[in-house]
């Protein structure tokens, strides 16, 4: 199993560096969402066009992540060949299946959410690092005291990223996958099947090593101080962060799920005749 699933990521990175013109405007689209989302926290509601510019922005960013993600869906589909205008069409055609099959998709991460929001009131939890914290003590290097375990933030945060980092991810891609190659009707009806193969051991591993470098590797990279004593120095440094950020989520989104697609396409493995009867 490592071996075909490494020799299947490997081949989705070549592929996806030989189709440099859809991953160029790929990487287009990916800075306009980039730029929606950051404006919509940024912009402030204080005037009536801030006001209409933030309602904007929060209908843009969504349609934008849809379009990217059809996108992706649409170059996959299409192989090395694909050119921009297909790639155009191919995105819009996919963007209305792929925000339809994530609708059950998104209530149940709402349901989620708000059933872990209770349960860590009722349970008296509270986070004690914030995300942002446990880069900036990486740092800093500093030793504090060791804490008791509150085990029942521990178990609300565990469901929290599992569930929003493993298992809505995972189930979204392959949902997508099947709704952009074979239609919205066909994923609706094998919805079963493509569940039980989003969450197949191979799956798992190969969305695991991609978290790495789209997730896990940008977050630290993001939030990694780089002091420098010369100003122009430190302001090159963190442009050249950004830069890694934004090529690592991009690329290991893409290899990911450029992997899985691969992966989706083997025939399930037949039981020895023994074991079938």
């Amino acid at each position: 199993m490592l071996t075909e699933t490494f020799n299947s990521i490997a081949t989705a990175a070549r592929t996806v560096l030989k189709s440099w013109r859809s991953m160029l405007l790929i990487a287009i689209v990916y800075a306009a969402f980039l730029g929606a989302l950051y404006s919509f926290i940024a912009v402030r509601e204080a005037s009536v066009a801030q006001v209409v510019a933030t309602f904007a922005l929060a209908i843009a960013a969504p349609l934008l992540f849809f379009i990217l993600q059809g996108m992706i869906m649409g170059s996959i589909a299409a192989g090395d060949d694909t050119s921009v205008g297909l790639l155009i069409k191919r995105a819009f055609s996919n963007f209305w299946k792929l925000l339809l099959i994530s609708l059950p998709l998104i209530a149940l991460a709402v349901l989620v959410a708000y059933l872990l929001a209770k349960a860590q009131a009722r349970l008296g939890t509270s986070l004690t690092e914030t995300a942002t914290e446990i880069p900036r003590r990486l740092a800093a290097g500093a030793r504090e005291p060791a804490r008791p375990i509150d085990w029942k933030a521990a178990m609300v945060s565990t469901v929290r990223y599992l569930t929003f980092g493993l298992f809505l991810p995972l189930a979204a891609i392959h949902l997508w996958l099947a709704a952009a190659g074979d239609g919205l009707g066909h994923a609706l009806k094998k919805i079963g099947s493509l569940l039980a193969r989003a969450f197949s051991p191979r799956s798992v591993l190969v969305y695991v090593l991609g978290f790495v470098v789209f997730a896990i590797a940008p977050y630290f990279l993001l939030f990694r101080a780089t002091p420098s004593k010369h100003a122009w120095l430190e302001l090159i440094l963190f442009v050249a962060r950004m830069a890694v950020v934004f090529a690592l989520t991009l690329f290991g989104w893409v290899i990911t799920v450029k992997t899985l697609a691969l992966l989706s396409k083997d025939p399930p493995p037949r039981l020895p005749a023994n074991e079938a009867a």
